[in-house]
């Protein structure tokens, strides 16, 4: 069954927002919570990792950058063919299915992760079950967006989403992230704050499955009987896998996938490498309650400063995603995703040039660089998710987009672990 929804009408949602007709208000509301909370995973696994790998792993502090880096590259390896297998799937037996397996994933690899024995065998295994998850919900954040949104407020809605990955990114660094530092032995209280986040995930996956459920299951009046024919004839894996490389052939979508591509990889940047610079700051500088930098200790400062430089990141972003979604709809959308690569450019110039991660300045750092990541990530979604794309190749662009924005990962994360440890030491 293709989650398809009527094309030529819509109607408005609190007067703000144009949706497809078969959309309904239960449907946009979860779709914008599953939005900002895969982020919120995301980023709670990204910035905490590097405190797994030191204090429940005793890897030493001048390895946890290549180490770091190597799992987010294989768990890039396994999401570079999942995103784009997902998406064409979800053509075939909804979104709702795919999402809610994909947040199913993301729990169980979660509240697996702390209890890895060693980062060779048990930790690799467990981010490959997140890997999973994580797949499922990128290629899906972009489909169902495309189910959705009118084509007027494609900027507009993009913009929201955004924001909600802003809110949900905030939510990880402010509230799970701390949750740790509650606990008197580090060890246990990152356990039990990868358990609750955990099941978090796993519940809302459940929630998915109704939450996003199509209003009509069949087909739609508004469309013509050729159409419908198609419709029921959902691509193949393979033909779905071709269509997505050759919607390419559209400048602007393809200028969606690059997009896609910068837009991912300055999430691991600052997701991962961000706190790891803080964390390392601390321990080679002597800030935490330990002189040897190979015994694993608590260090509260190093969680809060961590937190509290990406919550600017984030606060930044959070603040600008409306702005960039009404700058999309507003003006050429190709204009909007030069302008906010030139802003990304110049934050992450600004930080190549700083040495402490504590200076006041990195505050103003992190304000320019969050401008840039968000406008990135609303004005590529705003390019793929056009009308013109077929209800039964969504699912492809989808997992074309994130396909190319897994490359993005993959490079920054690998590249990235190996100039951390270089230009860190």
């Amino acid at each position: 069954m293709l989650y398809a929804t009527a094309e030529g009408r819509t109607w408005r949602l609190w007067n703000t927002f144009a949706l497809k007709e078969n959309v309904t208000t239960t449907n946009f509301i979860t779709f914008i919570v599953a939005s900002g909370l895969a982020i919120c995973m995301y980023v709670f696994l990204s910035s905490t990792q590097g405190f797994v790998l030191g204090q429940v792993l005793n890897v030493p502090v001048s390895k946890i950058g290549d180490i770091s880096g190597n799992l987010t590259l294989l768990d890039e390896i396994l999401s570079l063919g999942m995103v784009y297998f997902w998406g064409i799937y979800s053509d075939r037996i909804g979104r709702n299915s795919i999402y809610a397996m994909g947040f199913g994933f993301i729990g169980i690899g979660l509240i697996a992760y702390p209890f890895a024995s060693d980062y060779n065998i048990d930790l690799i295994v467990f981010r490959a079950i997140y890997a999973l998850g994580a797949a499922a919900t990128s290629a899906m954040l972009t489909a169902v967006l495309a189910d959705y949104a009118g084509d007027h407020d494609r900027g507009k809605i993009s913009g929201l989403v955004g924001l909600m990955s802003g809110v949900g990114a905030l939510f990880a660094v402010f509230v799970f992230l701390r949750l740790p530092t509650k606990f008197h032995d580090p060890i246990q209280g990152l356990r039990i704050t990868y358990g609750i986040v955990g099941s978090v995930a796993i519940l809302f996956g459940i929630f998915l499955l109704w939450g996003l459920k199509p209003k009509f299951r069949q087909k739609t009046p508004l469309l013509l009987h050729d159409d419908e024919q198609r419709l029921r004839r959902a691509p193949t894996i393979w033909n779905g896998y071709k269509a997505g490389l050759r919607a390419a052939k559209d400048g602007k979508v393809l200028l969606g996938y690059m997009g896609s591509f910068l837009a991912r990889g300055d999430t691991i940047i600052i997701t991962i490498f961000l706190p790891l610079w803080v964390y390392k700051y601390y321990k080679e500088h002597h800030l935490c309650d330990s002189t040897d930098l190979d015994i694993p200790e608590d260090c509260h400062k190093a969680y809060i400063t961590a937190s509290i430089v990406s919550g600017v990141v984030q606060t930044a972003a959070l603040v600008t995603a409306p702005l960039f979604g009404c700058l999309g709809d507003c003006f050429y959308r190709p204009l909007v995703v030069l302008m906010s690569t030139i802003i990304g450019f110049s934050g992450y110039l600004w930080m190549f040039l700083s040495t402490d991660p504590t200076s006041p300045i990195m505050y103003v750092v992190a304000i320019v660089v969050g401008i840039g990541e968000m406008g990135i990530v609303v004005s590529s979604l705003s390019l793929v998710t056009s009308k013109a794309i077929p209800c039964q190749l969504r699912g492809s662009v989808s997992g074309a987009y994130s396909f190319f924005g897994t490359i993005g990962i993959l490079i920054s994360s690998k590249l990235g672990g190996y100039l951390f440890d270089k230009w860190t030491s």
